[in-house]
């Protein structure tokens, strides 16, 4: 998935089609409501949010964001309403939810049933409904898009919210047996240690990284079992604010335990990712000094970085995250 502004574009027309299409009550015509009350059913749904989604759950959540941040951006909800959503319901973040469970499969039945759901709920809320206008607010809740971190095996998961780590260990870059001492690689080491100290110091990287970049996922699981995920032409600001992408579960063993659903919609953010590392482990991991590996000793995941030549100097192409899953 490629979040570009052409799809972005998209997202816009879809949700103001999506809110539109139902004939929600405008709203000027809305009857008295306890606003608070109704959102508050937010954070119900957001507690029992999966934050990972199977392709059919991810289609409804698209279907009720594309609604509400089409009901958003064209005033549909009263005043007293607005005033009283929180972030995540307001238009800019409603749209990056819109963004965050796009795929391919823009007209999906499970997205247009759920928008519709989304649009009739809104419809009664608006009416004065209080039921209806919790059960939507619970739904979007159901949705949340505060991607999951993944921790070290056997220990808690932690929302991505976490702030980076202001002191993370910093450990010297091990390098090839040969080589470096040549300028070019000592360049090459200078601007991967440059970027390294971004990381633990918890701050942006994107003009460290080529416009578009590649971006690869693996995680391992037991009896060869390997859920993966790409994306092509990465804007570099994705890295930092984090980005979603689809990936999908494979095996070799016809032993394994298989999920039900084989394709899910994945969240990844670098500088989330890495405030939950200690200690940030660099070695160069070929002679020409263009791919190097990222890893904390005490964790089960780690990061390989490539770079290439950039006008004067170098620039990040390439971003694989591999884990070890339980």
């Amino acid at each position: 998935m490629n979040a570009s502004l052409t799809r972005r574009r998209w997202f816009i027309a879809s949700a103001a089609a999506a809110a539109l299409s139902g004939g929600a009550v405008p709203a000027g015509e809305s009857a008295a409501l306890d606003w608070k009350t109704a959102i508050a059913g937010f954070a119900e749904g957001e507690q029992r949010s999966p934050m990972v989604f199977n392709m059919k759950d991810a289609m409804r959540c698209s279907g009720r964001w594309m609604t509400h941040a089409g009901a958003v951006g064209y005033g549909t909800f009263p005043e007293t309403a607005v005033d009283a959503f929180i972030e995540q319901l307001q238009l800019p973040a409603a749209m990056n939810a819109v963004d965050f469970f796009i795929t391919e499969d823009r007209d999906h039945p499970a997205s247009r049933d759920a928008a519709d759901e989304a649009d009739r709920l809104l419809g009664l809320a608006l009416a004065g409904d209080a039921a209806a206008a919790r059960t939507y607010f619970d739904n979007l809740g159901l949705c949340s898009t505060r991607p999951e971190m993944v921790q070290d095996v056997n220990a808690v998961a932690i929302d991505a919210a976490a702030t980076p780590h202001p002191h993370a260990e910093t450990s010297p870059i091990e390098l090839p047996s040969s080589d470096f001492d040549e300028p070019v690689n000592q360049r090459r080491l200078a601007f991967i240690e440059l970027f390294v100290q971004r990381l633990r110091d918890g701050t942006p990287v994107a003009d460290l990284l080529k416009p578009q970049i590649s971006y690869v996922y693996m995680a391992k699981h037991d009896c060869a079992a390997t859920t993966t995920g790409y994306v092509d032409l990465l804007p570099a600001s994705d890295v930092d604010t984090g980005f979603p992408f689809e990936a999908t579960y494979a095996w070799e063993n016809p032993d394994c335990i298989v999920p039900p659903e084989l394709d899910s919609i994945e969240a990844f953010n670098l500088t989330e990712t890495m405030s939950h590392w200690n200690r940030i482990n660099a070695a160069a991991d070929d002679h020409n000094f263009e791919l190097f590996f990222l890893s904390d000793n005490a964790r089960n995941d780690y990061l390989l970085i490539s770079i290439e030549p950039d006008g004067q100097g170098y620039a990040v192409s390439k971003i694989e995250y591999r884990l070890e899953k339980p």
